[in-house]
C-alpha cells in the first residue's frame, strides 16, 4: 500500500498492492482511503482528482458530522452519503461515551472497543453492503474510489478491512494496513488530545488515555470480527448473507481487481 502525504487531509492511502492469500495483490490505483476532506486545498483537490484521478467518494460520516464539515465538491466526482450511524437516514445512532467523559453536541469519545462490536447490527451492515457495492461497481467501471469518515480510522477502516476481505486478503495483511493509521495519528497527537480534552472536561490524564485508546490497535479490528461471529457466524458468512456477494460476483471482483505479484 501507498501512504499519500497531502497538505491538509489526513491518513491517506492506496489500498493497491495488498497482497492476497493467493499471492496476487489488489490492483493499485482503484481504492484509497483516508480522512475527510472538508479542509482539502487545492493542491490537496488536484492529488486526489486530477493525478490519482478518484471518480466516486463514498463519506461513512454521520449526517450532522457532513453538515458540519462538508466535503469539498470537485465537478465530475459523485460524492456519495452512506452513514454507518445516522438516526434519520439509517435509524440509528451511536451515543454511548466512554467512562468518565461527556458529550459534546452530539458527539461523544467512545469506548473502540465497544464502539467496534457494535458495527455488526442489522442497520448498519445495509450501510455497509451498500457502500461496498459501490466502491466495486465503480472500481470495475474503472473509476477510483476514495472512502472516508472523519480522521480516516474506524469507519473508513472497517469499509477498508471488507473490501480487502472480499478480495481475498488474509487478516494479517489487513491488520497491517490498519495499524499505518497511526503514523498519522502519532503526528497529530497534540491535536487529538485537545480533541479528547473537551469530552473529558479538562482532566488531562483521562484526555491521555482516551487519546491513545483511540490509535488504530488491534483490538479494535477483534472485537469486529468476534461480533461478525457471533451475530453471522464469521466474515465469510457476514459477506454472503448481509453484503449480498456471492461466491459467483466475489471470483469476478478477485479476478478483475487483483492482479498478479510481480
Amino acid at each position: 500500500m501507498a501512504v499519500i502525504q497531502l497538505q491538509n487531509v489526513r491518513n491517506v492511502r492506496d489500498l493497491g498492492g495488498i497482497v492476497t492469500e493467493d499471492g496476487r495483490v489488489v490492483k493499485p490505483g482503484l481504492f484509497y482511503r483516508g480522512a475527510a476532506l472538508y479542509e482539502a486545498t487545492d493542491a490537496d483537490k488536484d492529488a486526489l482528482f486530477n493525478q490519482l484521478g478518484i471518480r466516486c467518494v463514498i463519506d461513512v460520516r454521520c449526517g450532522w458530522e457532513r453538515e458540519a464539515k462538508p466535503d469539498v465538491a470537485v465537478p465530475g466526482v459523485e460524492n456519495l452519503h452512506v452513514p454507518f450511524y445516522d438516526l434519520d437516514k439509517v435509524g440509528v445512532e451511536y451515543t454511548e461515551p466512554a467512562a468518565g467523559t461527556k458529550v459534546v453536541g452530539r458527539d461523544v469519545a467512545c469506548d473502540p472497543i465497544r464502539f467496534y462490536g457494535s458495527l455488526s447490527n442489522v442497520l448498519t451492515a445495509r450501510q455497509m453492503r451498500e457502500g461496498v457495492h459501490d466502491a466495486f461497481s465503480h472500481a470495475l467501471e474503472g473509476k477510483p474510489v476514495y472512502v472516508h469518515c472523519s480522521g480516516g480510522k474506524d469507519r473508513a477502516g472497517v469499509m477498508s478491512v471488507l473490501i480487502l476481505a472480499i478480495l481475498g486478503v488474509g487478516k494479517e495483511a489487513i491488520l497491517r494496513d490498519y495499524l499505518i493509521t497511526n503514523e498519522s495519528r502519532d503526528r497529530h497527537y497534540e491535536s487529538e488530545f485537545r480533541r479528547f480534552l473537551r469530552f473529558a472536561d479538562g482532566n488531562e490524564e483521562l484526555a491521555h488515555k482516551l487519546t491513545r485508546a483511540h490509535r488504530a490497535n488491534p483490538e479494535n479490528l477483534q472485537a469486529f470480527y468476534d461480533s461478525l461471529e457471533a451475530r453471522y457466524g464469521g466474515m465469510d458468512a457476514f459477506i454472503v448473507e448481509k453484503l449480498g456477494i456471492d461466491r459467483h460476483y466475489r471470483a469476478k471482483l478477485h479476478e478483475q481487481l487483483t492482479v498478479p505479484a510481480c
